[in-house]
Formats: C-alpha cells, sequence, structure tokens
C-alpha cells in the first residue's frame, strides 16, 4: 500500500488551491457548432426534397390534364368519323334512289317530260349535296391532320418539358449528394481532430502527474533538511482509509485508541477531525492510508492527502 506523507510547502501562498485548465468548454463549443451545422444542412435537405416532390407532384398534374384533353380530341374525332359514316349512308342511300330513278325512267317514258325539271332540280341538288359531302370530307380530313397534329406537338412539348425536369432533378440530386459527401468528409475531419485533442489531454495530465510527483520527492527531500523527520510518537494518532468504488469515494476512520474503521461521509470527517485538532492542538498525528486496490488516480489521492494532512495534522500546521 501506498502512505503519502508530503511536507510543508515552504514557499508563498501555499494554500491556494491550483487553476487547473479544462479543454472540455472548448469541446462542447466544437460539438455545438457541428450539431447546428449537422441540423441546418439537414433542414436544408428536407426542404429541398419537399420543394423537389412538389414540382413533380406538379408536373404530374400537367400530364393527366394533358392526357385527358388528348381523350376529350380522341372522342370529338370519334363524333366526326361517325358523322362521316353517316354522310356515306345518306350518299348509298341516295345513290340508291338515283338508280332507281333511272330503273324506272325506261316505263314511264311519258312521265319524264314532265318531270325532266324536277329531275334536273333533283342533279342540281344531288350535285350540290356530293359537293357539300366533299368539301366535309375535306374539311373533316384536314381538321383530323389539324388534331393530329396539335395533339403530336403537344406530346412532344409535354415528353421534352418531362425529360427537361427529369434532368433537372438528376443535377440536383448529384449537387445533394456532393454537399452531402462534403459534410461527411467534414465530420470524419471534425472527429480525427477531436481525438487528437483528447490524446493531448491525456498526454498533459500524465505530465502534470508526473510533475506533481517529482514536486513531492524533491519537497520531501527539501523539508528533511530543515525540519525533523514526522514521526507518531508522543502522538495522538488516527487513521483514514480513502479509496473509490465506482462514483462513490467512501472513507474509512479509526479513532485514537480505537482497533476498528467506520465509514463516514467527508462532511463529518471535517467535522471530527476539527474537534481532535481544537482538543489536541500539536498533538494530533494523522494517518492517511491509500490502498493499492484503491482505484484513485494519482490526482485523487494527492489533493486528498494533501488537503487533510494541511488542515489537521501537527507536522503541516503553520508555526
Amino acid at each position: 500500500m501506498h502512505n503519502f506523507q508530503p511536507y510543508v510547502d515552504l514557499r508563498q501562498n501555499t494554500g491556494k488551491a491550483e487553476v487547473n485548465d479544462s479543454l472540455w468548454p472548448t469541446f462542447t463549443d466544437i460539438m455545438a457548432v457541428v450539431l447546428m451545422i449537422f441540423m441546418l444542412s439537414m433542414i436544408m435537405i428536407i426542404i429541398r426534397n419537399t420543394d423537389l416532390a412538389g414540382q413533380l407532384q406538379t408536373v404530374e398534374e400537367s400530364l393527366q390534364k394533358s392526357q385527358s384533353a388528348l381523350s376529350a380530341l380522341r372522342s370529338k374525332a370519334a363524333e366526326i368519323e361517325e358523322d362521316l359514316r353517316k354522310k356515306e349512308m345518306e350518299i348509298i342511300l341516295l345513290g340508291d334512289e338515283n338508280q332507281f330513278v333511272k330503273s324506272t325512267l325506261e316505263g314511264k317514258l311519258a312521265i319524264i317530260t314532265a318531270l325532266e325539271s324536277d329531275l334536273d332540280n333533283l342533279k342540281e341538288k344531288t350535285r350540290g349535296l356530293e359537293e357539300d359531302i366533299a368539301a366535309r370530307e375535306q374539311s373533316l380530313v384536314k381538321l383530323q391532320s389539324e388534331k393530329e397534329r396539335e395533339i403530336a406537338g403537344m406530346q412532344e412539348q409535354h415528353e421534352s418539358e418531362l425529360v427537361r425536369m427529369t434532368e433537372e432533378m438528376e443535377k440536383k440530386i448529384e449537387e445533394f449528394n456532393r454537399k452531402f459527401s462534403a459534410l461527411a468528409q467534414v465530420m470524419n475531419e471534425r472527429e480525427d481532430t477531436i481525438l487528437i485533442l483528447n490524446r493531448k489531454q491525456e498526454e498533459l495530465a500524465l505530465t502534470l502527474a508526473r510533475q506533481r510527483r517529482d514536486y513531492t520527492v524533491l519537497e520531501e527531500k527539501y523539508n528533511k533538511l530543515l525540519r525533523p523527520e514526522r514521526s507518531p510518537s508522543g502522538k495522538s494518532v488516527v487513521t483514514i482509509r480513502y479509496s473509490r468504488r465506482g462514483k462513490e469515494y467512501p472513507i474509512l476512520f479509526k479513532d485514537i485508541g480505537s482497533q476498528t474503521y467506520e465509514e463516514i461521509e467527508e462532511r463529518q470527517l471535517h467535522k471530527r477531525l476539527g474537534v481532535l485538532k481544537e482538543r489536541l492542538k500539536d498533538k494530533l498525528y494523522v494517518k492517511i492510508i491509500i490502498p493499492e486496490d484503491s482505484n484513485l488516480s494519482y490526482n485523487e489521492a494527492w489533493t486528498f492527502t494533501r488537503d487533510i494532512l494541511s488542515r489537521y495534522d501537527y507536522y503541516h500546521q503553520d508555526d
């Protein structure tokens, strides 16, 4: 086991606590900035995806409207074709009627003279109807060709628009992937920096512990040259065992003349030592034991030992 028994420091202001710099606030700020950057990036990504989804939905609605208009045009063309078939049936009926008239002309030569004028009128009407039908056929063919060109133009326009929007979406997705990769690289670099800082902090803590240990050894050697060796002879001895158990720091206290330890809190320890110091004056010898399996760091053991001895032990009191 280790028994830390440092001697008094003859330098000025030895009772003041040493100030240890800590890198944790800087580390917390770095992590806060990284978290803010990550959250802002995620919000921008969500907003960009929402805009892209809205644009895609608008394109789909436009395509559905175009398909509805195309269906209406097809139904209109079907109606025109139905009218054309009706006209063709009328033409067939008129042709049959003409054949019937011609077949009856031979038997009705007497009636032909009387009906020549009517026949001429009928022929004129027939030619007018044929011209009207031909004109309607030409108009129908022209209308069909115009509608087909219009439909083809609309389809080509919608297809080109869809291709353009698809290319834009692909470019935006590629840009998002590049930004996400850059952000991931920055995060990796930040993690490497944090690991390097943690290693440096551990190295600094180890160096500080070594310097304190060297200082304690030098202080003991120096004090041995100036003062007699610390001894429990003729003194009232109290024993303290200090260790760490998980997150707790149990303290075992053995009073003067007692053979057993009792576990007390640090507040109670200071209270009892204060009473003993007031009663015994310069006769109080405080023995501190740090077990080998105490799980304490060198700084924790050194700080506790230094604090207790400087307050209550006879050897460490100022003259």
